[in-house]
């Protein structure tokens, strides 16, 4: 009995495992804010791997991170509540960048900007896993051959007014 309890358990947890994507790149996901569990938990985990990585100022206190464009000011809070020390960066100082988050159940990827001393800062995908009364942990990276000096300023919101023709001629 009590090994058809623990299966039960098992399963029902698995199958309300969370997915989904910051920013999101789909209406169809169903965790669509930075703000849900287990998101904030998979960033923290990603913000101090990249302290860990790297040292110079990244390393030092306080450490100061940026969240994916689009994220609220409760994500923020959020991740400062979890990181004792840790301060929203500002725009042409150093901070770790968490710049996407992907969620599908046990499994998430991050890529994640991490600022070099004198260098261009290097992206980073994680790999992070979790299981059931688990925390999330690193257990997989991929360092970029480029530097994000490199990469094209990627912006995942709408430009005002785009897309305003369509939804007027659909309330026609």
């Amino acid at each position: 009995m009590r090994l058809v309890l623990t299966t039960t358990v098992c399963a029902i947890l698995a199958g309300c495992a969370p997915y989904g994507s910051y920013p999101p790149v789909e209406e169809t996901a169903s965790v669509t804010r930075l703000t849900f569990e287990p998101a904030p938990t998979i960033v923290t985990a990603s913000i101090e791997w990249a302290r860990d990585k790297e040292t110079g100022d990244v390393a030092t206190e306080p450490i100061r991170f940026t969240l994916p464009v689009g994220s609220s000011a409760e994500a923020y809070e959020q991740i400062q509540e979890r990181m004792d020390g840790s301060t929203p960066g500002n725009p042409g100082e150093p901070s770790i960048g968490i710049r996407s988050v992907r969620v599908r159940g046990f499994d998430a990827t991050v890529d994640v900007t991490v600022p070099r001393d004198g260098r261009p800062p290097m992206l980073y995908t994680l790999t992070l896993k979790s299981k059931p009364f688990e925390s999330w942990r690193v257990v997989a990276e991929r360092r970029w051959r480029f530097s994000e000096d490199d990469m094209a300023d990627v912006r995942h919101e709408r430009p005002a007014g785009e897309g305003d023709d369509l939804a007027n001629a659909n309330q026609e």
